[in-house]
């Protein structure tokens, strides 16, 4: 007996304590608050003649202790093994660059108001066209769909966290100090109201505006850059490139008040206002960082500077997410923001299956289609409620920069450590068979890997052709010279020529490799096809556990940016071993394109970085670690028509040239009037005249 009454008490207690367990884990996720700021201790040791008075009153996680003076003492010792290294290769112009930082003194700074030079010209950005339309409603719910695996993770940085849904629910949302003009590609007030050049044009100035504040309530000043500074840049993350990008691309920061700082950029160059505006992070948010970041934070909602934070009560795991307008915006009646963010709420639906989507989307389930598929453009919108004028076909052409897709050759290991595999299946891959049979010659294939900047982009570099005799001639120089019974190439010791080719699951990808197996079985090799969830084949594909993959990096405007993706050291630590968990996904190493890559994010002016730009992209070409794959001009999907845009140039139109997606400018809005007058005239049976939208680029012809 006393045994069973032990045995039901310790069954009580478990239930007693199971809720609050749950509570535990429920704060510890989506629902887990901050502490206020307030509660936080002191950030500087108090009585510090070293700091100003405003930095005095600045609170902090117990992490941030002593960060400024151990930053700076990492810096100290990074430029100097830097300049060492330099040395050993007699690098005289970088050595130069080095040691001017050098005696520049700390990285990290804290000033006065008086510090700041009176000579300055400051600008605002606010003679660029409005954004968006005064005819947009606040209001509604907008529902998108998600052709993708859910993500893993909802840190915004760290490892695992640079998947394909982190800029839908903070890139394209959060506010940076500046951003550039959709429409004109000049630089506009972020959360900064005014910026300023430096007479020597490496250090620019900017002001925060004081009504500035994150999702999470708290302001955003100075403290924000340094809190940036430190979590990301923190070996927790266990992300190189943040550490990476603070060390090489940033000389210093000054803090001269709590809404007043200045970045120095190593050496002047184009967009500096853009390239100089450092991350911001919510200081609270980060009290209890620390080395269990990863799983900590995991899926703790990040605040963001925009518009949109997610709603955790309408979240579900693996099936939707919903991003909630925040009502009191600081940025709500500003210009180049007032008449955007206007739905109360963004849907997304992850919906890996495409007959589903469309399924939904013809019940109204979904405003938007996306129609990558041809067949669902062309026959797949053969629907009654588009002929009777309730779903509209929408085209936007722009002129973006495109996406790197692609096959990306993993350079590690064999086969693709030998230059002449991978320009053999350069040639055995028939990407103008794949436009031409899949997407009816409505797409394109690239040619560099950084296409769409303009004169950036270096346009005579050509995709290799198809070519069978050329595809054996390098096979043959790289051992496989004896053709199989089935026309499979082989080396002497009988190996096979197979190359296996990874992607994320989906239908498409199968139509285009069935095309591009019989036509490479053509040049002797075998491709054999593995697809797989999303987040793991993102995993792979930066651990580089792939041979290869069809896989692409978006980019943005003004400059390109290839020092993440093919800089030999995001692909080989000093003593040999890979760099998992790195954006150079081909583990691509070359002197000379890190030479030239170094040299492009030092060019001065923008004469210089167009030469700089075309010598890497030529340098990348060269390498053959990529096989250009195909790309649109264009964005298209379906929408129910009361999906509302800015519809002329007199309110600058939302979509080109400097949006991918029409959905990423956050223009739109649904019009929730027209929304019941359409479904009172289709239970009356009502037509309305059929409709297709088509958006060409600002002075061009369709």
């Amino acid at each position: 007996m006393p045994r069973i009454l032990a045995q039901l008490c310790a069954i009580l207690l478990l239930l007693l304590l199971l809720p609050a367990c749950q509570e535990k884990r429920k704060k510890q996720g989506l629902h887990w608050q901050a502490p206020s700021y307030e509660s936080l201790p002191s950030a500087f040791d108090q009585g510090d003649a070293s700091i100003p008075n405003y930095a005095q009153q600045w609170r902090a996680p117990e992490s941030f202790a002593h960060f400024p003076e151990l930053w700076n003492k990492r810096v100290k010792l990074w430029l100097s093994a830097e300049i060492a290294q330099l040395d050993e290769r007699k690098d005289a112009r970088q050595i130069k660059i080095m040691q001017a930082r050098q005696s520049m003194g700390d990285y990290l700074v804290f000033a006065q108001r008086e510090d700041i030079p009176s000579t300055l010209r400051w600008e605002d950005g606010m003679d660029e066209p409005e954004l968006g339309s005064p005819r947009a409603k606040k209001g509604g719910h907008m529902r998108i769909p998600f052709t993708r695996a859910y993500p893993n993770t909802l840190r915004p940085f760290g490892a695992g966290s640079s998947n394909g849904t982190r800029r839908y629910i903070y890139d394209d949302i959060n506010l940076g100090l500046v951003r550039m003009h959709p429409l004109k590609g000049n630089i506009i007030p972020g959360v900064a109201t005014k910026w300023a050049l430096s007479k020597d044009g490496a250090t620019v100035y900017y002001e925060i505006d004081k009504q500035a504040r994150f999702s999470d309530g708290e302001p955003v000043n100075t403290q924000a850059i340094i809190s940036a500074l430190l979590v990301r840049s923190s070996p927790y993350s266990i992300e190189a490139q943040y550490s990476n990008y603070y060390l090489q691309n940033i000389a210093r920061i000054t803090i001269y008040s709590d809404h007043i700082l200045s970045v120095t950029l190593p050496s002047p160059r184009p967009y500096a206002a853009y390239y100089a505006a450092v991350p911001l992070e919510s200081t609270a948010f980060y009290a209890e960082f620390g080395p269990d970041y990863l799983q900590r934070y995991q899926w703790r909602v990040a605040p963001t500077t925009g518009g949109y934070k997610l709603d955790p009560a309408e979240f579900v795991k693996g099936r939707t997410m919903r991003l909630k307008r925040i009502e009191d915006w600081w940025a709500r009646d500003r210009k180049y923001t007032r008449y955007s963010c206007n739905p109360d709420s963004i849907s997304y639906h992850f919906i890996n299956e495409p007959s589903k989507t469309r399924e939904l989307f013809c019940i109204r389930q979904l405003d938007v289609l996306p129609t990558r598929d041809m067949r669902d453009w062309y026959e797949g919108l053969e629907l009654d409620a588009l002929h009777r004028g309730y779903i509209q076909r929408v085209q936007f052409n722009n002129i973006w920069p495109r996406n790197s897709f692609g096959f990306h050759l993993n350079c590690s290991k064999a086969p693709f450590d030998d230059i002449n595999m991978r320009l053999g299946l350069h040639h055995a891959m028939h990407i103008q068979r794949v436009i031409e049979s899949v997407f009816r010659s409505d797409f394109n294939q690239l040619g560099s890997f950084f296409s769409g900047f303009g004169e950036l982009s270096n346009e005579r570099i050509k995709a290799r052709e198809y070519s069978p005799r050329l595809a054996r001639q390098y096979f043959a120089k790289a051992g496989y010279h004896i053709e199989g019974e089935d026309g499979i190439l082989q080396k002497s010791d009988g190996t096979r020529l197979q190359i296996s080719i990874s992607s994320r699951i989906d239908p498409l990808y199968n139509s285009c490799m069935s095309i591009l197996r019989d036509e490479a079985a053509a040049c002797g090799v075998e491709l054999l096809h593995e697809s797989m969830d999303d987040s793991i084949l993102f995993a792979k594909v930066r651990d580089k556990e792939v041979e290869a993959s069809i896989f692409s990096w978006g980019f943005y405007p003004p400059l390109p940016q290839p020092d993440a993706y093919y800089h030999s050291q995001y692909a080989y630590a000093e003593d040999g071993r890979i760099v998992k968990s790195s954006n150079n996904i081909s583990a691509y190493a070359c002197p000379d394109l890190d030479r030239a890559i170094e040299a492009s994010s030092q060019a001065r002016t923008l004469a210089e970085a167009i030469t700089t730009h075309h010598r890497v992209q030529q340098l990348i070409h060269d390498g053959a670690s990529w096989i250009p794959g195909w790309s649109s001009v264009y964005w298209r999907f379906a929408q129910w028509r009361w999906v509302k845009w800015p519809e002329n140039e007199s309110e600058t139109p939302f979509c080109p040239p400097r949006y991918s997606n029409p959905l990423d400018s956050y223009l739109y809005w649904i019009d929730e009037e027209e929304k019941e007058q359409c479904e009172r005239d289709r239970a009356a049976g009502k037509s309305l005249p059929e409709q297709e939208i088509y958006i060409p680029v600002p002075n061009h012809k369709p």
